[in-house]
């Protein structure tokens, strides 16, 4: 059976049934206002009748301010014409427009929002078209998770790629790397059995051919070396795309940096020297290939740091990764010359998506991803030591001996 309310209005049996003294109005003004959403009403000439406290704050009013008042009033005339044109359509047509996806501005921050907007027509008792009733959802975080998730996906599909590929080079690389050894010892001979006499002199041949001989071992020197570097990114990057497991395995955390260092090499070869003190560790159960994400995040960003610091001045830092066990852990140190994290900021260095650095260097992910890792993914801690001006050290603790049963769970996989 349906209520009235004073007034005989049918309230459907399921409306607002506020105390004495207060009205149905103010109760639901007050609940409106308490909504994060864009709530709000507009006559047919587009001036607000209704506004909720969230929409008068990102127009950078207040809602009595607002009434009566258009988008023109408030908002740069482009953005103001496109909102008013929707608006004229839905008013036009009779048609909702429900869940556009559309950007604008907060006039409270002076951001651009992405906002998930719906606009329906706004009836009289009589039914007759009055205006328009708007609501938008800010969806600006969850459209940056989106496209974030997409590159994590992107780098990950690279990242299987790279893989595949350090596998098939290392099959013509040691063809190569054969056939270089088996010239380096034909060419001996060769050499060996030139005939010593001449239109010079024997005297002048033997230089000839001494010349030439180390001429032709320097340069095959040169391309054993670039084979055996080839071999070495090769390997490192075998090994540093370490598979996704379902359970821990024991893992050398020492060839692991070392794999590490040289896939990172391009990062920090500019502006750092990387020295390592790697002390002796037995093999410590985790998972490998994420392990390998969160070593690989401390040396970058250590890179950026020095990078930061010595800018075009032509100076280098220093990088320096050490191993040791302390107290049933594996410690991995990774110590930097830059200039050091600022007081105001070392509380929420761990934190999601906060960064320091320009848009398209980080995302803010890396240190709170491999926090989630150390922590979550292995009972570990992530700590670290700063001075301004003269560097940082962070350090990964992984516990030697697990408590029986212990399987948690790896969460997180991306690199800043």
């Amino acid at each position: 059976m349906h209520e009235s309310d004073s007034d005989g209005r049918d309230t459907g049996g399921a409306g607002l049934a506020p105390g004495p003294g207060i009205s149905e109005g103010d109760l639901l003004r007050t609940v409106i206002d308490l909504i994060p959403v864009l709530i709000y009403a507009k006559d047919l000439h587009g001036r607000f009748i209704v506004c909720n406290r969230f929409t008068a704050r990102s127009m950078g009013t207040t809602p009595a301010e607002a009434i009566g008042k258009t988008d023109f009033d408030f908002y740069p005339e482009e953005m103001a014409r496109r909102f008013h044109a929707d608006e004229e359509h839905v008013l036009a047509s009779g048609q909702a427009i429900i869940d556009r996806e559309e950007s604008a501005l907060d006039l409270e921050t002076g951001h651009t929002r992405e906002l998930l907007t719906s606009k329906v027509p706004l009836h009289d008792r009589q039914g007759r078209t009055i205006g328009i009733v708007g609501t938008g959802r800010n969806v600006t975080q969850l459209k940056e998770a989106e496209r974030r998730l997409a590159s994590a996906e992107r780098l990950e599909s690279i990242g299987r790629l790279a893989a595949g590929i350090a596998h098939e080079i290392n099959t013509p690389v040691q063809y190569v790397g054969d056939s270089i050894y088996f010239i380096r010892d034909v060419l001996s001979e060769l050499l060996d059995g030139i005939p010593a006499a001449g239109a010079a002199g024997p005297a002048a041949a033997e230089s000839e051919r001494g010349q030439l001989r180390g001429e032709l071992a320097a340069a095959v020197e040169r391309a054993i070396e670039g084979l055996e570097l080839i071999s070495e990114i090769v390997r490192s990057m075998k090994e540093f795309s370490y598979p996704d497991q379902s359970d821990m395995s024991g893992v050398d955390l020492n060839r692991a940096i070392q794999s590490t260092l040289v896939v990172a090499r391009n990062t920090y070869k500019y502006v750092a020297d990387v020295e390592t003190q790697l002390g002796e560790l037995p093999l410590v159960s985790c998972f490998g290939g994420l392990i390998n994400q969160v070593i690989l995040n401390l040396v970058v960003n250590a890179a950026h740091a020095i990078g930061d610091k010595v800018k075009d001045t032509g100076a280098r830092g220093r990088i320096t990764v050490s191993t040791y066990v302390e107290q049933g852990h594996a410690v991995v140190a990774v110590n930097d010359t830059g200039a050091g994290i600022p007081q105001l900021i070392r509380s929420h260095i761990f934190d999601p998506f906060f960064t320091t650095k320009e848009v398209g260097r980080g995302t803010g992910q890396g240190l709170a991803l491999c926090r989630n890792i150390v922590v979550k993914g292995h009972g570990g801690s992530l700590t670290f030591d700063t001075r301004l001006g003269e560097g940082t050290t962070f350090y990964v603790r992984l516990p030697l001996e697990r408590a029986s049963g212990a399987a948690p769970a790896a969460d997180g996989r991306a690199a800043d």
